[in-house]
């Protein structure tokens, strides 16, 4: 018996409101993708405008704390940890956040990049002062000989323009070559210290040598090839470094007690300080006077940390700040974690 008429009528009607349903399902699946996409978009939207924002603020807190150096040199021509630029953790509010601004015065490491005038053709005699300094430090930190050698020399090669290798821990091309990856040695001034990570002795390898841990808090990276030290920002943890500035010669003790008895705010010149040293008839003829020019009472470089909380967006900036005549200027920024 075949369905009549009214039967395929209903069956139409029934496909056709499938169809219905249907595409009323397809419009809302769209629909719903539509807003998740546009609300994803709209967050992302607010995240790098907050992002900006925290960006701008971080420019802002790198200003501040150049004018707080600047400030502390106009009234005193002096750095010392009694200014206001050294309190640390320095809070400011913002909308929906804060900027945390901290200032660490680099007056008081070793600079590596003192070491460029070495050349591997020097003899021992001839080798420049600020190698013998750097020596001095490592066995003021209990390196013996070898750990010296096996720390100094790479460092030497790494620095000096030639391709010859100095001493039995020397390392130039052939050795960097073959490391997994493969690279070259600088040849020139560190950029930054992160860059110790790829010179031998200081690698995460076989080789690393354990004082290189003691000795890289004592050091740091500046942007020209002088040793000073701010004899108002050294402590007590620092001592090594003054030391080795005078070779060993000067007793640690004698030093120990001219930076117990420093003024609180900190020594008036670096004559100041000679003077009190030079006070004490049993170091007479132990203190070299060519060390005296390295000493001082101030700063030209600083490393200034912008950490930025606004709303979801977070921000850490690093600047490099450097002072020539009581004004300031930014010559690095880094953002993100400094592995330093």
């Amino acid at each position: 018996m075949k369905p009549g008429p009214t039967t395929n009528r209903q069956r139409q009607r029934g496909v056709a409101l499938i169809m219905v349903l249907l595409v009323v399902a397809l419009i809302s699946l769209v629909t719903v993708q539509l807003g998740s996409q546009l609300q994803l978009s709209i967050r992302q939207a607010a995240n790098r405008e907050q992002y900006q924002q925290a960006y701008w603020y971080g420019l802002g807190g790198e200003r501040l704390a150049r004018q707080l150096i600047e400030s502390a040199l106009q009234h005193d021509r002096r750095i010392h940890p009694g200014q206001a630029w050294a309190r640390p953790g320095r809070r400011y509010p913002i909308d929906g956040g804060s900027i945390r601004i901290d200032i660490r015065d680099q007056g008081s490491c070793f600079n590596l990049n003192a070491l460029g005038r070495i050349t591997t053709t020097d003899s021992p005699g001839k080798q420049p002062r600020a190698l013998r300094q750097l020596r001095s430090l490592m066995a003021a930190l209990g390196g013996e000989a070898d750990e010296i050698a096996a720390l100094s020399e790479p460092l030497q090669d790494w620095l000096d323009a030639d391709t010859l290798t100095s001493g039995r821990y020397g390392a130039e091309d052939l050795y960097y070559t073959r490391q997994q990856p493969p690279y070259l040695p600088a040849n020139g001034p560190l950029v930054s210290l992160s860059e110790l990570s790829l010179v031998r002795g200081f690698r995460r390898d076989a080789d690393r040598s354990p004082l290189a841990d003691r000795l890289r808090p004592y050091l740091c990276a500046l942007p020209d090839s002088e040793l000073r030290l701010n004899l108002n920002s050294l402590d007590a943890t620092r001592l090594p470094l003054l030391s080795s500035v005078f070779e060993g010669q000067v007793p640690r003790a004698s030093l120990q007690r001219l930076l117990r008895e420093r003024p609180a705010d900190g020594f008036r010149s670096a004559d100041d300080f000679w003077l009190r040293l030079t006070a004490d008839e049993t170091l007479v003829g132990k203190i070299d006077a060519q060390v005296r020019p390295q000493l001082r009472v101030s700063s030209d470089h600083f490393l200034v940390r912008v950490e930025v909380d606004h709303y979801q967006a977070n921000l850490v900036l690093y600047s490099r700040i450097d002072v020539n005549n009581g004004s300031t200027s930014v010559y690095q920024r880094h953002y993100g974690d400094l592995n330093e």
